[in-house]
């Protein structure tokens, strides 16, 4: 999965919309980025791959409409230009309503999100996969899944961390570990001079986008919430707090100066009593882990991602392609598991097991806009 996707230049045509059997469900996608970039390029590439997956199409909002952008880089133009079996569209309105049941899957801009899930639900989606956070406020999220509700529409987020191995261990070791505290390390391996371009993609912020994972895990496995949280407390030596002008990157924000976190980390309690640690850092490489820790505070044990048997393969194919984001090498198996239990849900009629749901994302939004705004005030 990781090479082949990784590798890709153009989309293979014997993996395109021409495919057509009775055990596929139609795919769309629905904003794709830049190649070796985007979340939502990537999740093309392995969708491209995947028998039971049947791409009717590609909509790109940004770098397809000229009024948006007046000159898409070169990369994004050959990619399209090499993958004429696939159409691309600039907006979900040129599509006619889907003729069979359709998954769409929505990797756009945190704050276009909204526009898109509601425009795939009057195409008539059954089901959608949306990437986290999946909209930029809790009342947007609610609003969209009122919609969906109302239409009978499933809708799952894009929180890979949910199934993915590490996270499990960490998990069975700590349930059976009395008195057990776990920590949540989450890098990404972005360089200093990056981060602008970082920011303006993610303009969301750091807790409603890198660290909500770990938020999600926190509501999915920690019973926290933001009604059940008894303290909230700031590291505030592993957490810094960066003014950044994101300039090109972010041509319609009003303001082009803006705050974000380049890492942060903290502690939640729970009113049971229940403690939970996470520490977010953009650049902090390539290994994420769950530490656990006895009562005592001393290390139980520790889960790396990806595990000491990866990296190396790994840092091979980072050396390689020095171009595509790290994490999709490393976090390539969740993504390719994600999309595998949802379509095959689909398909199969059932809900995708393990799959965070809107309603997971609706609790883990709400415990992000909380800790944003604790983090703003403790972090100077």
């Amino acid at each position: 999965v990781i090479a082949s996707a990784c590798g890709i230049s153009a989309i293979d045509k014997s993996k395109s919309i021409f495919r057509k059997d009775n055990k596929t469900a139609d795919v769309l996608v629905v904003g794709m980025g830049l190649p070796k970039k985007g979340m939502g390029w990537y999740h093309l590439t392995q969708l491209l791959e995947m028998p039971q997956a049947n791409v009717i199409g590609v909509v790109e909002p940004f770098f397809l409409n000229s009024d948006l952008c007046k000159s898409p880089p070169q990369e994004f133009t050959d990619f399209v230009e090499a993958s004429s079996s696939v159409p691309f569209y600039k907006s979900i309105d040129e599509l006619e309503e889907f003729p069979n049941d359709t998954l769409c899957l929505i990797a756009g801009r945190t704050s276009d999100n909204p526009k898109f899930f509601e425009q795939c639900v009057k195409k008539g989606a059954k089901v959608i996969f949306l990437e986290k956070p999946g909209a930029p406020s809790v009342a947007k999220l609610e609003e969209m899944k009122k919609l969906a509700d109302s239409k009978g529409v499933k809708v799952y987020l894009g929180y890979n961390k949910n199934v993915t191995p590490y996270v499990q261990k960490a998990l069975k070791l700590s349930n059976k570990t009395k008195g057990s505290h776990v920590l949540f390390r989450h890098n990404n391996s972005y360089k200093v001079e990056d981060l602008p371009e970082c920011f303006a993609r993610n303009s969301e912020g750091m807790l409603k986008n890198m660290a909500i994972h770990e938020l999600a895990l926190l509501v999915s496995f920690f019973d926290v919430t933001t009604e059940t949280i008894e303290s909230f407390v700031i590291d505030r030596k592993n957490s810094e707090k960066l003014t950044i002008d994101p300039g090109k990157w972010l041509p319609s924000a009003k303001s082009a100066i803006f705050q974000d976190f380049s890492r942060i980390k903290f502690t939640v309690t729970t009113k049971s009593k229940k403690s939970v640690s996470v520490m977010a850092d953009r650049c902090g490489g390539n290994i994420s882990y769950a530490a656990v820790l006895g009562p005592d505070g001393a290390e139980v044990g520790k889960f790396e991602f990806p595990d000491p048997a990866d990296i190396e393969k790994v840092n091979a194919q980072v050396k390689a392609d020095r171009d595509m984001m790290p994490y999709f090498f490393v976090q390539s198996d969740d993504y390719w598991t994600l999309k595998t239990l949802v379509i095959d849900s689909m398909i199969n009629g059932k809900v995708a097991a393990g799959v965070a749901t809107i309603d997971v994302g609706i609790e883990a939004l709400k415990l992000a806009e909380y800790g944003t705004a604790e983090c703003m005030k403790a972090v100077h």
